[in-house]
C-alpha cells in the first residue's frame, strides 16, 4: 500500500507541478530596458472571488474589477513585472491583471509591439503594455518618477486599447 501512495505522489509531482509552474518571459526593449514578466496559474483559493461565472457578468477578484477576463474565471494572473535599467530595477504594479501574457515576446507578427517604453535615466521611466489572451484585451501604463513606480492606466476601453496599439512607446516626459 505504501508503494501505491508513493506512485500517486510522484505522478502528481511529475504531471501537476509543470501546470502550476510560473511562466516567465524576459526581453530587452529597443531602448535597452530589460523587462521580466512572471505569470502564474490562477488558483481560486488564493483570491477572494465574487461572481466570475459564465452566467454572471459581474466579476470581482479581491474586491476589484479584473482586467483581462471576458467571462468566467481567469486561467492566469500576472505575478510580477520588473523593469531594469543601468543597475536599477523596479517592480511595477500588476494587481488586477489576468490572462495577460503567456509565453509571447514583446513583439508579435506584423510588427505589433506588446510592450514598449524607456528610461530617461536610471530614476525616471515610462512603459506601456498591451495584454490579452485573445478574449479580454486590456492595456496598462506605468511611470517611474524619482524611483517611485506608479501605474497610471489599467483599462479595457476599446478607445484606449486602440490608441496604445498605435503608440506602444509612450511620449517623452514633458
Amino acid at each position: 500500500m505504501t508503494l501505491s501512495y508513493i506512485s500517486i505522489i510522484l505522478s502528481l509531482v511529475i504531471f501537476v507541478a509543470p501546470v502550476l509552474a510560473d511562466i516567465s518571459s524576459t526581453f530587452i526593449l529597443p531602448s535597452g530596458v530589460e523587462v521580466k514578466i512572471i505569470e502564474a496559474t490562477f488558483q481560486k483559493s488564493q483570491f477572494k472571488v465574487e461572481g466570475c461565472t459564465d452566467k454572471d457578468s459581474v466579476c470581482r477578484i479581491n474586491g476589484n474589477l479584473p482586467a483581462g477576463i471576458a467571462f468566467g474565471l481567469p486561467k492566469t494572473y500576472v505575478k510580477d513585472i520588473t523593469v531594469s535599467f543601468q543597475g536599477r530595477s523596479y517592480s511595477l504594479n500588476v494587481s488586477d491583471m489576468y490572462n495577460a501574457w503567456g509565453s509571447r515576446t514583446y513583439e508579435g507578427q506584423g510588427k505589433i509591439r506588446y510592450f514598449g517604453g524607456k528610461c530617461f535615466d536610471n530614476k525616471n521611466c515610462q512603459f506601456r503594455g498591451l495584454f490579452s489572451d485573445a478574449a479580454g484585451t486590456f492595456v496598462a501604463e506605468w511611470r517611474v518618477v524619482n524611483e517611485l513606480p506608479v501605474r497610471s492606466v489599467l483599462t479595457d476601453s476599446n478607445d484606449i486599447v486602440n490608441l496604445f496599439m498605435k503608440n506602444i512607446d509612450p511620449p517623452e516626459f514633458e
